[in-house]
């Protein structure tokens, strides 16, 4: 078992990752194949496989903020058939690795639907008091979802003013959503309007 850092989007494990990919999120949650692979080749993304015998077991898919301090786990999956043996646990310790030694980064944030909380949680990660909706990709709906982060002992977590911040340049670069888009302003105002 060994994990490999993809810092170009081509290749026969590339296609591979990319089909699981497709085989496990539903329609809306999948960001085009086509920005992903700009992002990793521009250094946007960081793209972690978990590799065994040259095939692709999972991937962890990391957007990197810098100038707000943070990064967003895009997209961690393991193969159906691998699955409950411990290696979703092992790409986030990679990653947690990969965060500990960045001295840019203060928050590592995640959206997670509820089974996949449970996970995060069990990890260390822990969930942000406020209503959370993510917007879909293919449509103008939202799917509600806890928002979490893990940060070192040394960084608070965000402010509600600095998370206003984080979440409008999650909307804007990674689901590209339009900055007059409804959505957006009302997630800053369920954020905004939470009691200190």
């Amino acid at each position: 078992m060994q994990t490999r850092q993809l810092t170009h989007a081509e290749g026969p494990l590339w296609q591979e990752a990319i089909a699981l990919y497709c085989d496990i999120f539903p329609q809306w949650e999948r960001e085009p194949i086509v920005d992903i692979e700009q992002a990793i080749n521009n250094g946007q993304s960081r793209c972690i496989l978990l590799c065994k015998d040259n095939r692709v077991l999972g991937m962890s898919l990391t957007e990197l903020y810098s100038p707000l301090s943070f990064a967003m786990l895009g997209y961690l999956f393991i193969a159906p058939h691998h699955q409950g043996k411990g290696l979703g646990k092992l790409l986030c310790n990679e990653l947690f690795d990969f965060f500990d030694a960045n001295a840019d980064l203060k928050w590592l944030l995640v959206e997670a639907e509820s089974g996949p909380e449970d996970f995060y949680k069990q990890l260390g990660f822990t969930t942000l008091n406020v209503e959370y909706l993510s917007p879909h990709y293919d449509n103008m709906q939202s799917t509600p979802m806890a928002l979490m982060y893990h940060a070192s002992s040394k960084h608070p977590p965000p402010s509600k003013y600095q998370l206003a911040d984080i979440i409008e340049q999650i909307f804007l670069q990674s689901y590209y959503l339009m900055p007059d888009d409804p959505r957006l302003e009302q997630q800053r105002n369920r954020i905004l309007s939470k009691e200190n």
